[in-house]
C-alpha cells in the first residue's frame, strides 16, 4: 500500500532558493501565492514555466472530480510530501468529506464508488506505480465503461504530468506548502471555503497553443495526443528540455533512453535509439552505455548523473533524496537542477508512452 501523508520520510532542501521577482510576480499571478517550488527550479526557463503550467494543467475530456482524486493518488503513489500535502488540501477546501479522501488514500469501501471511479484509480495507481508495467486491461476497461479513447489518452497524460512534479518536488525535497494545508482544516478555511474553491478552481489552465511541426523530440508521442490540449504542452516541455544547453544532448539521449528501457516501453526505445544514432552512436555503442551507465562520449559529473538516473524510475522517498544529496557533490547546482528536470521528464514521458505505444 502506498503511504500515508505523515508516513512520509522528507529531508531538507538540496537546492536553494533563487530570488528572481519578475519570476515570482508571474508564479503569484499564476498561482496566488509563490510555493517554495518555484523559488528554487527559477534559475532553468524551461523547468520553472513547466513547474508553473503542468500542475495548473485542465483536462477537457474527464470530469473534474477525477483531476482532483488523481492528483492525490498520483502523489500518494510518489510519496511526494510537497505535491500530497497540496492535493489533500485543495481536496478539503473542494468540499471532499475526510472521511471520503482516507478511503481513497487507504484504498476502503471503494465498492461504495461508482465503477468508472474505482477504475480510474487503478488506473492511476498503476502508471503511477509502473512496477510492474502497467496493463493495456486498464486503458481498455476505462474505454468499456465509456470514456473515449482520446479522454482515456488525456487521464495517461494527466497522471504523467503529476508524476513529473511529484519527481521534481522530491528530488529537491522543497518545503511542503503548510499556510494552505493550515488553511484547508482552520476555522476560516471551512467558512470561506466556497470562495476559495472557486477562487482555486479559477486559476486552471487550459492551453491553447497549436503543434509546432517539424520538431525532432519524440513527435510520435506528441502525434498520439493530437486532439487535446496536452499535445502541445509535452511538446513544449520536451522541446525546452532538449534545446538545453546546460546538460550535453548525449547525456539527455541516453537519460530519457535508460527510464525507457527500465519501463520496458519499445517505443521510447526505439525513439532514443534513433536519437542516439543521430548524435553519432553506433548500435554497439548505444547499447554498451545503457548496460554500463556510462559512456566515453560523458565527462566525469554526467557520467555520474547517468548512473543516478536509473534509481529515479522506482524509489523509496528517503533514499532518492539522499542519492540527489551525494550527486550534489560531484555536479554544480546548475547541473544538478537541469538532471532532476530532465529526470523527472523523462519519467514522465515514458510512463506515458507505455499507455499509448
Amino acid at each position: 500500500m502506498a503511504h500515508l501523508i505523515n508516513d512520509i520520510d522528507w529531508g531538507e532542501p538540496l537546492l536553494p532558493i533563487v530570488r528572481d521577482p519578475e519570476w515570482e510576480a508571474e508564479v503569484k499571478a499564476a498561482f496566488g501565492m509563490v510555493p517554495d517550488l518555484m523559488m528554487r527550479v527559477s534559475r532553468s526557463p524551461w523547468l520553472r514555466k513547466a513547474c508553473l503550467k503542468w500542475p495548473l494543467y485542465s483536462a477537457m475530456e474527464f470530469p473534474k472530480h477525477l483531476q482532483d482524486i488523481g492528483c492525490l493518488v498520483t502523489a500518494q503513489e510518489n510519496a511526494c510530501r510537497f505535491c500530497y500535502g497540496r492535493a489533500r488540501s485543495q481536496m478539503r477546501l473542494f468540499g471532499y468529506s475526510e472521511k471520503m479522501i482516507s478511503n481513497i488514500e487507504r484504498e476502503m469501501h471503494l465498492a461504495e464508488m461508482d465503477e468508472k471511479d474505482r477504475t480510474f484509480i487503478r488506473f492511476c495507481r498503476n502508471l503511477a506505480r509502473s512496477n510492474p508495467r502497467p496493463p493495456k486491461a486498464d486503458r481498455d476497461k476505462l474505454i468499456s465503461l465509456g470514456f473515449t479513447p482520446l479522454a482515456v489518452s488525456e487521464m495517461a497524460f494527466y497522471i504523467a504530468n503529476q508524476c513529473f512534479i511529484n519527481r521534481v518536488a522530491t528530488f529537491i525535497s522543497s518545503r511542503p506548502m503548510y499556510k494552505i494545508e493550515k488553511l484547508s482544516t482552520s476555522f476560516f478555511g471551512r467558512i470561506l471555503r466556497p470562495l476559495i474553491a472557486r477562487k482555486i478552481r479559477s486559476l486552471a489552465w487550459t492551453p491553447a497553443e497549436p503543434l509546432v511541426e517539424d520538431k525532432k523530440s519524440f513527435p510520435g508521442l506528441v502525434k498520439a495526443l493530437d486532439g487535446l490540449p496536452a499535445a502541445a504542452v509535452i511538446q513544449e516541455g520536451l522541446e525546452g528540455a532538449f534545446s538545453s544547453e546546460v546538460l550535453s544532448m548525449e547525456l539527455k539521449v541516453l537519460m530519457f533512453a535508460v527510464v525507457a528501457r527500465s519501463l520496458e516501453c519499445n517505443f521510447c526505445q526505439a525513439e532514443t535509439r534513433q536519437m542516439a544514432g543521430d548524435l553519432g552512436f553506433s548500435e554497439t555503442e548505444f547499447a554498451n552505455a545503457l548496460s554500463s551507465l556510462n559512456s566515453p562520449r560523458l565527462n566525469g559529473p554526467e557520467g555520474k548523473i547517468l548512473s543516478w538516473t536509473r534509481q529515479t524510475v522506482h524509489y523509496q522517498t528517503g533514499s532518492i533524496q539522499k542519492q540527489v544529496h551525494a550527486l550534489s557533490r560531484e555536479v554544480d547546482e546548475e547541473m544538478l537542477l537541469e538532471s532532476i528536470g530532465v529526470a523527472a521528464l523523462a519519467n514522465a514521458t515514458v510512463r506515458l508512452a507505455v499507455l499509448i505505444e
